[in-house]
């Protein structure tokens, strides 16, 4: 009888092999590969076509390698590898026939937004019969699979990344106190029912903004409030009367309604990724998210849960105020790019921009003329392989938070790094580091691995008053008897960078002293070094 192999997405566990009598089904298969890798829910495809994911009525061929990859969401272990790099890679798709495929096969499957935003039942989003659904959006992010894959919100679309930057650090007008003061007042009264409280907050934004907002209807329910201008959902409200109230996660539910929009606004999905504001509403509470489609429905909360309860000494009406600030900046933002939108819709043009990938595609090199990125491939959530239209070779394109240029600088100048090309600023505190592309292979893999190159290019880096911080092996690529150190943003001048927060100590063992916003010391570096030469050391015994 014929059998399948299958494969955990990343490779990082052996494959199983099944027996597959006749009526082996996709589900099937599922399920003994959820008990297999501990890695619950997840899809099936076959190895050597990847975008297509099997039904579970589906009945799978015998002599085939198929391929499991567990859901967002879905329970299971942690990958080995750190936060950033436990992902599996796989190419973006760049064909307008993908993202509409897609957009049509998640609208047939979405039910009802109000369910989806429910756990448990038939309808949630955990469910087993929506995997394939759960395939093409993530609205709830989790420190491991699928979710580790997808681009930040504020890298596919600059309107929302002013409103996250706005959020956090604007300087509220006296506009935009007053009207903090005014929703204060109106928000923290009681209200008999959810329809009273959101109408009352209408209200209050559509005289504010000069907006209206309508009840839109999507896979047979209604939103609590959409302002759609020229086919774009521009807005979106979704309110509970109090926290808790209405069975559903209130993210979730407003995402699923900017989700099911974009699915079906076929004229504006062609030429954008369809970028919506959400508001939602809880009691006296409010906070911003911002869902966009690329070849997945996408969202990210943008602000924290605000308080709107009457409180003006306190630092919580503040926060209330920036966040009406956002929006007072981005409505009028968002009306003019569907606006523009429309014009190219009638012009007939294709879009502007490479709809899967960051809208970065710009930046002004050392001579201060305009570079042109043409994205290639996604190599994870942040880092994607591109070309300049001035030079030939790939580049790789690196979003992050912070970035040493000084230290990059020191080591690519002595041949230990790649070449740095560039680095831009980003709306919301991210840079854009562009960098020659290396094809070598990481130190785990390298039959030979350079130990005294590496121990050069530390002591270089040291001598010249700088610190890396992450001297793991997979930031180290060795090309025949040399390296490139890579992933400069911890590193730093000595005595001055720290670590950043939220370091992943659950698969990492870092170094004593090692810690959450703590100083990174040269005695760190030096023992991921001794950790590398130990492996070297060893690999060269099991060789011999």
């Amino acid at each position: 009888m014929p059998s399948i192999i299958i494969e955990l997405y990343n490779g990082r566990l052996d494959p199983i092999e099944l027996q597959t009598p006749p009526e082996k089904t996709a589900a099937k298969v599922l399920d003994a590969c959820a008990r297999k890798f501990s890695r619950g829910v997840g899809s099936l495809s076959p190895k050597d076509k990847p975008n297509l994911l099997l039904e579970d009525n589906d009945v799978v061929a015998g002599g085939v390698t198929y391929v499991f990859t567990p859901i967002a969401g879905s329970q299971g272990k942690h990958d080995p590898d750190s936060m950033e790099e436990q992902a599996p890679l796989k190419k973006a798709r760049t064909d307008p026939a993908g993202r509409e495929e897609i957009a049509a096969r998640a609208n047939k499957k979405l039910p009802s937004p109000s369910s989806f935003a429910k756990p448990s039942g038939e309808g949630g989003w955990t469910h087993p019969k929506l995997r394939e659904l759960q395939q093409y959006m993530c609205f709830h992010r989790s420190p491991h699979d699928i979710d580790t894959q997808t681009t930040p919100v504020v890298l596919l679309d600059p309107i929302l990344a002013q409103v996250s930057h706005d959020c956090e650090c604007a300087t509220p007008t006296d506009a935009d106190c007053k009207f903090a003061g005014l929703v204060a007042s109106a928000m923290s009264q009681a209200f008999a029912d959810e329809e009273q409280r959101m109408q009352t907050f209408w209200q209050l934004l559509e005289d504010e903004f000069n907006v209206t907002f309508q009840r839109a209807k999507y896979h047979n329910a209604e939103t609590d409030g959409s302002f759609i201008h020229l086919g774009g959902m521009l807005v979106n409200i979704e309110v509970k009367n109090e926290i808790g109230s209405g069975g559903g996660a209130i993210h979730i539910q407003n995402a699923a309604y900017a989700a099911a929009h974009a699915f079906q606004a076929k004229k504006v999905r062609g030429k954008s990724v369809c970028p919506t504001l959400l508001i939602e509403l809880a009691g006296p509470n409010m906070s911003l998210s911002g869902a966009v489609y690329t070849d997945m429905a996408l969202c990210d909360q943008l602000s924290p849960m605000v308080s709107l309860l009457w409180q003006p000494h306190s630092r919580l009406m503040v926060q209330a105020a920036r966040c009406f600030a956002a929006i007072r900046n981005a409505l009028p933002n968002l009306r003019s790019f569907y606006e523009a939108l429309d014009q190219q819709a009638l012009e007939q043009q294709e879009p502007t921009r490479q709809l899967e990938y960051p809208y970065k595609t710009s930046f002004v090199g050392p001579h201060g003329t305009a570079q042109h990125l043409l994205y290639h491939e996604k190599l994870s959530r942040t880092c994607f392989k591109a070309t300049l239209d001035s030079q030939e070779g790939l580049v790789l394109v690196k979003f992050c938070k912070s970035y040493s240029k000084d230290a990059h600088t020191c080591l690519s100048s002595h041949g230990y790094a790649p070449n740095l090309v560039a680095i831009a600023s980003l709306t919301d505190g991210w840079f854009m580091v562009v960098m020659e592309f290396v094809t070598g292979c990481l130190w785990d893999e390298a039959p030979q691995k350079p130990v005294a190159t590496l121990q050069a290019a530390v002591h270089l880096l040291h001598q010249a008053g700088f610190v890396h911080g992450d001297l793991r092996s997979n930031n180290i690529f060795v090309l025949a008897d040399s390296v490139r150190v890579i992933d400069f943003e911890w590193a730093g001048v000595m005595e001055q960078s720290t670590y950043p927060l939220f370091l992943n100590h659950i698969d990492v063992t870092w170094p004593d002293g090692a810690k959450d916003g703590q100083p990174i010391k040269q005695e760190h570096d030096l023992w991921w070094l001794k950790l590398l030469c130990d492996q070297a050391a060893a690999s060269l015994v099991a060789y011999c």
